[in-house]
């Protein structure tokens, strides 16, 4: 915002908040025509309150704006003055019943000033509004001075300086308040000419208004681009068109076609704990002077655009329309009233020449009730964004035959091939699509006008029966992919909250992700605002998304305007890609070896729906099968037929499965087990032969050695533990000998291949949950931690020491790693909301607090021998981190994911990381 315009509105709030001083009693508001008379009707918007005790001002949304400096101005000045008046006995406390208008209007060219109106009743209240003044500036040094003007007396406060701080003026039972003379001046010589109530656009949106809204909001559409000019980037960019075409892109200029939008619009504004609204109806005129009128007649259309969105959408404009002729018969008349008609129907005649076609006629043919806009991903530099154009056809076939009449006509008027204007793009096994380099980006735009015109059609393919358009051939290929996966808008957690707010059936439809658009700010703003947005970042990020809808009935248009707020917001994901499994991600995805293409990796992961996905480097579906439970423990890679071709080993809690690569069971797998399973399975390659050996624990408390074909191995001889196994069955070789390790609530086993017992340890204590681990710094050495967390080395000849490091809860997590590099084992835990890493002594190294309790065990992350990280999951806040050995956050994070992750690299040199997400998403990031 300007200052200028700030500081006028504390002062002037600070006496309106005087004048209409906060009541406890409620406040029955009847409209007041007179009140409508002197608001200039130059004034490009006004706001009406029953009274400023209608601001909730205990409101979360509100209470978290007045953390940014000049709204706290405001709310503090507001409180000063009540607090003045409520001890003062002098001051009249009828004025506390007045309505209120709050607007604004332009002196000079474009400078916008604020102005008040309101009512008085009598000269005793008159009296009480002088004295409220004085007192408002008793502490300043100010002079009080009055004039006649047209007949009137004007109250001028004039600052020890010589400069007027306020100007005030009682005429026909009302009280003009502003800044700036000549507004209040402005308004006297109003009562006499033609005002808004002699307006019929007004008088019909003022008929609307409910009558106990508190507070409403006039938009007069006219005068409107000009209050916007006050924020918007004025600079000018030139580039050149496909038609060799320099064209001057400035935003505060592009601002001025709003003023042909509609005639005026009145909106209540509802303050909710998570959401703003403004309901209300905007008119328009009948002659297609103005845009709304192109939707008369026009039904609400059910929206589904949602569904072929992509879940990255920043941005999205929809318009839908019931009758298609009647539309673009309207949208036609609505180009011959603008000042656009004539430079449109020339860039329309030079994309006919190539295309052969009647362009218009064409385009509707296509077309069966709705078109998209939408921006995806911004960069963050000006003018870096990924858009797409989506026209829903009316069926594919027929559509795709004329678009592709149209890019052969094309090719052959400029004497090439087509095969040079399309590529062919796969995404798995059952979906492949031609990619056309389309001629002319600008033609959203051209054919639709300045709403579209931000999308740059240089690309297109079809999705179903949506003819889609993009701005680069990577960002559609990303596309696709995002739709064979089913990575819609419609399945992402935060829209869907935010949709069961708004209509189902519209005509215009616009959305705003404010967090994912954030950057977009640098382009569109002036350099105040731009300053603003840096400085109150992490507030302007809570408010989560914007959405606006217009609908047509009986020819009144109706706006539903939502603004939703979340303390806490999720951090909007920048993926690679994103796989969709259908319902919450159950387990850490895995990179697994491609044996087929060893340079490009897949992934493989488990839902909550029990089925298996396999997933390729690109986030397309190899397969998904289900199976008969959740998976046990780990997804593990074998040869089971010694021929480099690897197939997945794992089990449920009744099953010992092997699934090939094309998702289909091997050999007698499955094998089901003699009693259910207690612990996920293992397998060991003793001799690096390949003839594996699988060890899962069950309820009968017996631990089962099974050979290569999954055959009992009678010569295991091991008899009971004293309770379950439920971690993984453990093989360290040591010094040459074999031990196969595993432990149950109070005894840790140390047994040889027979399963007869190679070491006794006197060590005696109730195991924690976290799984045996081996560390070979220094002696060689079992480490496992108790209930407590206190950590126990057990050594290979039986003996053990103790290693008290501080007490933690029985669900703490634990884990062991020389992570400094200095040749000594450093412990991780996790406990309820911490972090804390310390070395083998217990002295701190890191230790970090979170928001919620961490619920997943730490992962640890090797990229060099001294670059050591460690993973957490804030599966509550939906968040990951990645911190380093000194426990700073990795640049970038956190990310979103509520899944343990995984990182390597899927193909190129850079590494992936991947993880789940809300909705049973996979996501797909690059580290850089």
């Amino acid at each position: 915002m300007k200052r200028n315009l700030i500081i006028f509105l504390i002062i002037i709030l600070a006496v309106v908040a005087g004048f209409i001083y906060f009541t406890k009693d409620d406040v029955v508001f009847s409209k007041e025509a007179s009140l409508y008379k002197i608001v200039p009707v130059s004034s490009p918007a006004f706001i009406e309150f029953s009274s400023l005790n209608a601001i909730p001002s205990k409101n979360q949304i509100l209470a978290e704006l007045s953390k940014i400096d000049d709204f706290d101005r405001i709310m503090t000045s507001i409180e000063k003055v009540d607090s003045l008046i409520k001890n003062n006995n002098e001051i009249n406390k009828g004025l506390a019943r007045r309505p209120v208008i709050v607007a604004v209007d332009f002196i000079g060219e474009n400078v916008l000033r604020p102005l008040i109106i309101s009512k008085i009743s009598n000269t005793s209240e008159l009296k009480s509004f002088d004295k409220l003044v004085e007192n408002l500036f008793e502490t300043q040094k100010v002079s009080f001075q009055t004039r006649k003007y047209s007949g009137h007396k004007i109250t001028d406060v004039v600052k020890e300086n010589g400069k007027p701080a306020l100007h005030y003026c009682f005429t026909g039972g009302l009280i003009i308040i502003s800044p700036e003379s000549i507004l209040v001046e402005k308004s006297i010589r109003q009562q006499n000419t033609q005002n808004l109530t002699d307006n019929t656009f007004f008088t019909k949106v003022n008929k609307t208004a409910i009558s106990q809204s508190d507070i409403s909001f006039y938009i007069n559409h006219e005068h409107f681009p000009g209050l916007l000019a006050n924020f918007i980037n004025g600079k000018t960019k030139t580039v050149l068109n496909e038609f060799g075409e320099a064209l001057n892109l400035n935003y505060k200029k592009s601002a001025n076609e709003l003023q042909n939008y509609a005639s005026w619009s009145e909106l209540d504004l509802g303050v909710h704990d998570n959401s703003i609204t403004l309901n209300g109806i905007s008119t328009a005129d009948d002659s297609l002077t103005h845009f709304l009128s192109v939707f008369e007649q026009q039904q609400p259309v059910p929206f589904h655009a949602d569904k072929v969105l992509p879940k990255n959408t920043s941005f999205f404009i929809n318009w839908s329309f019931s009758d298609k002729e009647l539309f673009f018969h309207n949208l036609e008349n609505y180009f011959t009233h603008s000042n656009s008609y004539y430079k449109r129907e020339e860039q329309i005649k030079k994309i006919e020449k190539r295309f052969r076609v009647n362009l218009k006629n064409t385009l509707k043919g296509i077309v069966r009730n709705q078109v998209t806009a939408a921006i995806t991903t911004v960069s963050g530099q000006p003018g870096e964004k990924t858009t797409l154009f989506i026209v829903n056809s009316n069926n594919r076939a027929e559509a795709q035959s004329v678009f592709e009449t149209l890019i052969s006509n094309y090719a052959r008027s400029k004497g090439i091939q087509i095969n040079s204007l399309k590529t062919n793009y796969t995404v798995d096994d059952k979906n492949n699509f031609n990619i056309y380099r389309f001629p002319y980006p600008s033609l959203p735009g051209i054919w639709l006008g300045e709403s579209f015109g931000f999308t740059n059609a240089a690309y297109a393919a079809f999705w179903e029966d949506n003819l889609v358009f993009c701005s680069s051939e990577k960002a559609l290929q990303k596309y696709l992919h995002q739709m064979v996966s089913h990575s819609t808008l419609s399945k992402s957690v935060g829209y869907s909250a935010y949709k069961k707010a708004v209509e189902s059936k519209t005509n215009t439809n616009t959305y705003v992700n404010v967090n994912r658009l954030y950057a977009l700010n640098k382009e569109l703003f002036n350099q105040d605002m731009i300053s603003g947005f840096d400085r109150n970042e992490e507030i302007f990020r809570k408010f989560g998304a914007i959405g606006w809808q217009v609908v047509c009935e009986r020819d009144i248009f109706f706006n539903n305007i939502n603004l939703t707020f979340n303390d806490k917001p999720q951090i909007e994901p920048n993926t690679i890609w994103q796989y969709s499994t259908g319902t919450t991600v159950s387990q850490k995805p895995k990179i697994v070896i491609n044996h087929r293409d060893k340079s490009k990796k897949e992934i493989i992961v488990q839902n909550d729906g029990n089925t298996l996905h396999l997933v390729n480097s690109n986030g397309g579906k190899i397969w998904s099968i289900p199976v008969d439970g959740r998976i046990l423990g780990s997804i593990h890679q074998i040869d089971y037929y010694r021929n480099g071709k690897l197939q997945f080993l794992f089990n449920t809690k009744d099953k010992l499965y092997l699934i090939d690569k094309n998702g289909n069971n091997v050999a007698n797998f499955p094998v089901k087990f003699k009693s259910p399973a207690t612990n996920g399975v293992n397998v060991f390659d003793y001799d690096n032969n390949r003839k594996y050996r699988y060890f899962v624990a069950c309820e009968n408390r017996k631990v089962y050695a099974y050979d290569h074909d999954a055959r009992m191995i009678t010569g295991w001889k091991f008899g009971q533990t004293g309770s379950n196994v439920t971690t993984p069955v453990q093989h360290f070789r040591v010094n040459n000998k074999d031990y196969i390790v595993f432990k149950d609530n109070s005894k840790i086993y140390i047994q040889n291949r027979r399963g007869e017992t190679r070491v006794k340890t006197s060590a005696g204590f109730e195991n924690s949950k976290n799984p045996l681990m081996l560390n070979l710094n220094g002696t060689p050495k079992i480490v496992a931690t108790d209930k407590t967390g206190k950590v126990y080395y057990i050594y290979f000849n039986g003996k053990y020491t103790e290693k008290k490091t501080g007490k933690f809860s029985a669900e703490h997590f634990f884990t062991i790693k020389d992570i400094n590099g200095n040749s000594i084992p450093d412990f991780v835990f996790v406990d309820g909301r911490e972090l804390k890493v310390m070395d083998e002594n217990g002295k701190k190294i890191f230790s970090k607090k979170f928001d919620t309790n961490i619920r997943n065990r730490p992962n640890l992350y090797s990229f060099a021998s001294s670059q050591k990280k460690i993973g957490i999951v804030e599966a509550d806040e939906n968040r990951i981190y990645l911190f380093d050995i000194n426990g700073k956050l990795q640049e970038g994070f956190p990310l979103s994911g509520n899944s343990e992750f995984s990182i390597g690299k899927l193909s190129g040199e850079k590494l992936n990381l991947v993880v789940g997400s809300l909705g049973g998403d996979v996501y797909n990031y690059i580290l850089e």
